[in-house]
């Protein structure tokens, strides 16, 4: 057997017992039973996590991890580690009766099938980033001619030839106009009408820019510079800034300064890491046994999201609604300029609003005016298109658990890139 699956499948079975241990600390009836019976084989859930069926449309796969567990004291072994096959299984865990154990994979056997299964696009992910690939855009000017992305400058910017201008990666359009007047100086500069032309033509470039990935095929993958190496790298720096947020923000969680930069990085989290867990999910349904050797830190990242406040906040355990929680929080700090935490009804009953006419009947799907019409119509419409942020109430208890959320999806990340390394050493070698 070569090393490469060797290593795979140690990966699985430290992370199955790793799993099993947590969820024994976690679920007493599990930590019961294990205790009181020695030898009990545990089958693990192929996912953890609510599924949202707009943002998750493969099915969860149903080749699940089974362990013989034992346990010595409060340590927790697995004894011998294999694969279930086609049982339905609606919680996280089960423990599998004496029939079942008779249709157990042995883990070798089925972690050769699934490196046989593998194909090359899954390694899209672990990708090495290359950089800007060079590209040109024609200007419709009478000085300037073309702008380019030309990565293999040495400088930041430069002449190429007349009217053509390259930078070595994007910057702001003030910068290259000051450039490029610069450049034009003993001309007097750009021409009136110009700028318009180069700014139309540095959007089609910036557009259309494209950074090269490579594929590996039979190289050594290196993680740093990899597609999922440089995010896994951001999130972590992401919870790092987070953590450093928190410290500064007060015991009330409420109106303090740091609030806000609390609130912008985890709303950037939301926005776009949720995206790539949905991913990281359909990938396992898919593909298994990426599953497989990542399930400890699936189940760390399921704990963290348990782990807010969802009772106080009135929120069932999803991460749409987590998404929510905190959107709705960002947009009352950043969309709140009206004081005003409701909705403000005013009472006209002592008025004299002046009613017109009643429109009764008009053509089902039409566009025609119905219902009341007042004297001032335009004016109680312009009035009543005042809204608020939509907003409740969020504590920092909410916003220092969040942190585990963040540093748990950083660890799955890094854990999905060292297992595609894994299978792609496997597959090499094959």
């Amino acid at each position: 057997m070569k090393s490469s699956t060797i290593d795979i499948q140690k990966r699985i079975h430290a992370a199955a017992e790793t799993t099993i241990a947590r969820m024994a600390d976690a679920d007493a009836a599990l930590g019961e039973a294990l205790a009181n019976n020695a030898g009990l084989s545990v089958a693990i859930n192929s996912s953890f996590l609510f599924r949202d069926k707009r943002s998750v449309k493969t099915f969860q796969s149903r080749r699940r991890l089974a362990a013989k567990v034992s346990r010595i004291g409060k340590q927790i072994r697995a004894e011998d580690v294999s694969i279930l096959d086609g049982s339905a299984l609606k919680k996280h865990y089960r423990i599998l009766s004496e029939q079942e154990l008779g249709g157990l994979i042995p883990l070798q056997d089925a972690v050769s099938q699934e490196i046989n299964s593998v194909g090359d696009l899954i390694f899209v992910l672990a990708g090495t980033v290359k950089g800007l690939r060079p590209s040109a855009q024609q200007v419709d000017g009478s000085i300037v001619s073309e702008l380019r992305l030309a990565p293999s400058l040495s400088g930041d910017f430069e002449k190429v030839a007349a009217g053509v201008y390259a930078t070595k990666s994007i910057m702001p359009i003030e910068e290259l106009f000051s450039r490029i007047n610069g450049d034009l100086a003993e001309q007097g500069g750009l021409p009136d009408g110009e700028g318009k032309k180069i700014a139309r033509a540095y959007d089609e470039l910036l557009d259309n820019a494209i950074t090269d990935v490579i594929i590996p095929a039979g190289r050594k993958i290196i993680p740093e510079g990899t597609i999922l190496g440089e995010i896994a790298g951001s999130l972590q720096r992401q919870a790092e800034e987070y953590s450093t947020a928190l410290k500064a923000l007060g015991s009330d969680g409420k109106a303090d300064p740091g609030l806000n930069e609390v609130l912008r990085i985890a709303y950037n989290f939301t926005t776009d890491v949720m995206p790539l867990i949905f991913l990281f999910m359909s990938i396992c349904d898919v593909k298994p046994i990426i599953f497989w050797c990542t399930v400890d830190t699936q189940w760390a990242l399921s704990s963290a999201f348990a782990s807010l406040p969802w009772s106080a906040l009135g929120r069932k355990e999803k991460l749409e609604e987590y998404q929510q929680v905190v959107s709705h929080a960002r947009n009352r700090a950043f969309h709140h300029v009206l004081p005003f935490d409701a909705t403000v009804e005013v009472d006209l009953s002592h008025l004299d609003v002046r009613a017109e006419s009643i429109r009764l009947f008009t053509p089902f799907g039409g566009k025609q005016e119905r219902g009341v019409r007042i004297k001032d119509q335009a004016l109680a419409d312009l009035l009543g298109e005042f809204s608020r942020a939509k907003w409740r109430p969020v504590s920092n208890i909410f916003w220092q658990a969040n942190l585990k959320v963040m540093e748990a999806a950083s660890d799955l990340a890094q854990a999905i890139l060292d297992t595609l390394i894994l299978l792609h050493k496997a597959k090499k070698v094959a």
